[in-house]
């Protein structure tokens, strides 16, 4: 009798490689299915620049991403965007943009501060890295209602705007004077701004555009037709430029590269009183080719009056201290002469003061500087002798000055002193120097220098203003 036989090894073999393959293939299938899985995870993870990036772009950036702004691209759009995505993630991821030159290490907190939070540098950089995908158009914000050609974004359009009485015409070339235009206040009534702009018409040839307020016309004058002050029928009326005129004056704001604007909190502002002037001063620098400006001031104001009117000064009482030398204002002399900066110097420092005679509520600091201009700081020095330092902006930019608006105003003791210190490289390391090897002089132009450490205090709006403006 036979035995039955098993199946052949063969055919177990076939079995058991069925079975393995079968496994195997499952095995792919849930690998494939998991990494799908993922994907489709990580994708939903992913930011999109019209629920995520969008929000961040057009709260800080399109102020000045935008047409007609002084920004190279607009970013008021995903078209305008993408092409833009690495240069973005590697500007913010570096904090270069939105400029923001204070060090929040060593300075104050301030209420205009324009930095990321971390967060959203984080979002920036994971929507770029994950292929900055559009999204959904229908979760796109809309833009902020900017006016045309104003920085301040939320506001609506100035309630009044001041603008120079005609277009100045600017030539192709020389070395101009600066030039006051003076304009009627247009009320009859004092009114109170909580906001200023100074608005250039024309950036490229505009050096600066600052506004002033004064009780009358230089003495023995009358306006013309360009809003001149002019005596018999000369242009000129105090000099050149008329800038002493404008020390005499209430300093409003003013344009230079990177700022232009000011705000003011409840309660606090720039007293307009009727029947006085505006003066716009303006300081062109030649292109190469004519060129046309027409400036403007807008002026959006506060419902009622205000308890505190806000000056602008700088912090100096005519003493500063240059390399180590102290350098004192000769008698009629409004600030002492400084020396020339050397060639080829690198870390060219001066050192000025202001003392507190009584107790005083500071608004806000700005350093202000030239080409050379490399870093600044603020320090108040209090009458028992401590030091805190309030605003260090180790990497001063020309091209993006601010003013740094404390987030609570500061009074300053009775016998305190502010002391600012600026440093200044005239060497070669300084990309924007036009000229290392040669001395540098105080002076108007912007391959000149200035050391102007501005601030702001109040004082109360029953107190005459008298001046106080660069």
């Amino acid at each position: 009798m036979r035995c039955a036989r098993g199946p052949p090894w063969s055919s177990v073999r076939t079995l058991k490689g069925e079975v393995m393959q079968s496994i195997r293939v499952l095995f792919t299938a849930l690998l494939i299915a998991t990494a799908f899985s993922a994907t489709a995870v990580a994708a939903e993870d992913t930011p999109t620049f019209a629920k995520d990036v969008a929000p961040i772009l057009f709260d800080n950036c399109v102020v000045c991403h935008r047409e007609g702004e002084v920004a190279p691209m607009a970013l008021t759009s995903y078209a305008a965007v993408r092409p833009w995505a690495r240069a973005i993630k590697d500007k913010v991821v570096s904090r270069e943009m939105p400029p923001w030159h204070a060090d929040p290490a060593g300075s104050l907190e301030f209420r205009n501060d324009r930095r990321l939070s971390q967060v959203q540098i984080d979002t920036i950089s994971a929507w770029v890295d994950g292929g900055a995908p559009q999204g959904n158009p229908t979760d796109l914000p809309g833009l902020p209602p900017i006016p045309a050609g104003w920085q301040i974004k939320d506001l609506g359009e100035p309630d009044a705007i001041i603008r120079m009485p005609v277009a100045e015409e600017i030539p192709a070339s020389g070395e101009l004077a600066m030039t006051n235009y003076y304009i009627p206040v247009p009320w009859d009534e004092a009114r109170y701004a909580r906001a200023l702009e100074s608005k250039p018409g024309n950036r490229v040839v505009t050096h600066h555009s600052v506004a002033y307020i004064r009780s009358g016309l230089p003495p023995g004058t009358r306006l013309n037709e360009k809003g001149l002050a002019v005596r018999d029928e000369s242009i000129e009326v105090d000099g050149n430029a008329s800038f002493e005129f404008a020390q005499r004056s209430v300093k409003l704001t003013g344009y230079a590269p990177g700022k232009g604007y000011k705000r003011y909190p409840a309660g606090a502002g720039r007293v307009l009183p009727p029947n006085w002037y505006f003066v716009l001063n303006q300081h062109y620098q030649p292109t190469g080719k004519p060129e046309t400006d027409r400036s403007e001031l807008g002026l959006w104001f506060h419902d009622e009056a205000v308890d505190t009117d806000i000056n602008e000064v700088v912090a100096s009482d005519g003493v500063s201290i240059v390399e180590g030398r102290e350098v004192v204002a000769e008698h009629g002399q409004r600030r002492p002469v400084v020396p020339n900066i050397p060639a080829f110097v690198d870390d060219w420092k001066i050192v000025t003061m202001k003392l507190f005679p009584e107790d005083t509520t500071v608004f806000s600091l700005s350093p202000h500087a030239h080409l050379r201009g490399k870093r600044f700081t603020y320090t108040l020095v209090r009458p028992d002798g401590t030091e805190e330092t309030l605003l260090s902006v180790p990497q001063y930019d020309f091209n993006w000055q601010t003013f740094y608006e404390l987030t609570e105003p500061m009074v300053f003791p009775a016998g305190s002193k502010l002391v600012t210190v600026g440093y200044y490289d005239n060497s070669v390391k300084n990309r924007y120097n036009p000229s290392p090897d040669k001395e540098v002089y105080w002076a108007e132009q912007s391959w000149d220098e200035m050391f102007n450490p501005f601030f702001e205090y109040g004082v109360d709006v029953e107190t005459p203003t008298e001046g106080g403006g660069n």
